[in-house]
């Protein structure tokens, strides 16, 4: 069978699979090993791909992708090349099953390519709806209020910021003053329900920067300066602990002056599009958890998959997030949401009961039985699990609750990848983004252990792209078991 030949600047190293899997060979690593062997053809580094490319950082400064930053997506640039050398062409319906920020959907819109997208998270919706309307806009109205924001200052008004809990005191009682003033300011202006969307998003995308906050990876780091740190290290130092040493973010910016800033970019870049449309295309984000929606949506419609889940790194979005979820209005519904993501955290609760009500709703109980049969009889991840089992009982383990989150997060991504197999027709190519991870010594090979996975629910494998680039380890686990570096891979397979 001919493979796919993706790029053609490529390279097989035999480097790429791995000598062992477990530190130390504390645990068994056959199965792990037999995945590296079988799939070792499939492996290609190319310097085609970098971390940029397979993160945000390339979007940074894309005309319209960079108008809300969401770290944990990939960049436009990756899912333009994908989608030319997947041959996908007008006519054609794409997937991206975890949507992020819509980038798949931009870009599908850029080159007049019909797509679907799911999505869980409520600010990355009101990214999609808002930079989705950019050839939309009125230019003459998005300078006119740009003219009010300079010469009015909005009136103060009583309505505070809706915090949640782990929210509590990130801003400057000034900044969040403003924050709020201009919010209900843009709500009462008469202009456009379109630009009334577009000033929304605008103090959605800036709210980290006027905050004591940063986001990093499976938490927010908090300015020593906010009240939280300070009153928390009052505590400590009465107790006779020593105080958290907190970020400094220097000089907050001022909300008006950032709010013009980014208004000033995004009339630049509307412009710039509204100068040259593309083609007409349809593009619809479904709002819903996927373990739940795939499986009621028409068989044999999509041309290609091109998606990124969140990866089995413990990154809580809902965290992450907290700020941008509790301004649009998040309150206790953050647990469900929290609950309701993909199991890459140690908080998520297992789902395979509530997976097979559903399955038993829509009439599909056999096809639960035998998704659920495929991972509980995949030789890689019981013995993963097994090894896990075992780094807990020595206290290798820091939190017990990665050995849930392990094994749900490969429970839950087989579902998505039968049901992907499912939805797409004939001749579909699909690419998954991912990172291989190492917990407690033990690497879990994600790449090939996802690959196996597909196959299995009928999928043929393809390819699995090496970046150059390696992942590291925390350095939790640097300072036990020593520094291991991890492939970052693009996997892709097709349905014959």
């Amino acid at each position: 069978m001919q493979q796919l030949s993706f790029f053609q600047d490529t390279k097989t190293h035999k480097n790429l699979t791995r000598n062992s899997f477990s530190h130390n060979s504390v645990c068994r690593e056959d199965a792990r090993m037999a995945l590296d062997e079988r799939y070792s053809y499939l492996l290609e580094e190319t310097d085609k791909f970098n971390r940029q490319l397979v993160s945000f950082q390339a979007n940074k400064t894309e005309v319209l992708h960079s108008w809300m930053k969401y770290r944990e997506g990939f960049s436009a640039s990756l899912v333009e090349l994908l989608l030319k050398e997947l041959e996908v062409e007008s006519g054609d319906v794409i997937l991206d099953p975890f949507a992020g920020s819509a980038t798949t959907l931009l870009e599908a819109k850029m080159m007049g390519i019909d797509a679907v997208g799911i999505e869980l998270l409520p600010h990355c919706h009101l990214a999609w709806e808002a930079k989705s309307r950019a050839f939309d806009y009125d230019l003459d109205e998005l300078r006119s209020v740009r003219g009010l924001i300079e010469q009015t200052i909005p009136p103060e008004i009583n309505a505070k910021f809706q915090h949640l809990t782990i929210t509590e005191t990130a801003f400057p009682p000034q900044a969040e003053k403003d924050l709020m003033a201009y919010t209900y300011w843009f709500e009462t202006l008469d202009v456009s329900q379109n630009t009334k969307l577009l000033c929304k998003l605008i103090l959605t995308s800036l709210l980290e920067e006027i905050s004591y906050t940063r986001k990093d990876g499976q938490y927010l780091r908090w300015d020593s300066r906010a009240d939280k740190i300070r009153n928390n290290n009052e505590k400590r130092i009465a107790q006779g602990k020593k105080p958290i040493s907190g970020i400094n973010k220097g000089v907050l910016p001022d909300v008006k002056q950032i709010l013009l800033e980014a208004l000033n970019r995004i009339i630049i870049h509307t412009a710039k599009l509204q100068r040259d449309p593309p083609p007409s295309s349809r593009q619809n984000l479904i709002e819903g958890n996927i373990l739940y929606t795939l499986p009621t949506m028409p068989a044999n419609q999509f041309a290609a998959v091109v998606t990124s889940p969140p990866y089995a790194n413990r990154y809580d979005y809902t965290r992450t997030y907290a700020l941008e979820l509790a301004y649009l209005g998040v309150d206790d519904e953050i647990f469900n949401l929290r609950q309701d993501q993909l199991s890459c955290t140690v908080e998520n609760k297992p789902k395979v009961s509530k997976l097979e009500a559903h399955y038993q709703t829509i009439g599909q109980h056999n096809r639960y039985k035998q998704i659920l049969n495929i991972v509980q009889s995949n030789d890689a991840l019981v013995e993963i699990n097994t090894a896990l089992s075992k780094r807990n009982e020595r206290g290798d383990v820091n939190n017990r609750g990665i050995l849930t989150m392990i094994d749900q997060y490969f429970t839950e991504l087989t579902f998505v990848f039968a049901e992907l197999y499912r939805v797409c027709h004939s001749g579909a190519g699909v690419v998954f983004v991912n990172d291989n991870v190492r917990y407690a010594g033990e690497v879990i090979p994600v790449d090939t252990l996802s690959t196996n996975l597909a196959e299995q629910v009928g999928f043929t494998p393809h390819k699995i792209y090496v970046l150059p680039q390696r992942k590291g380890n925390s350095s939790q686990q640097m300072g036990k078991f020593g520094r291991e570096a991890l492939r970052k891979s693009i996997t892709i397979w097709k349905k014959l």
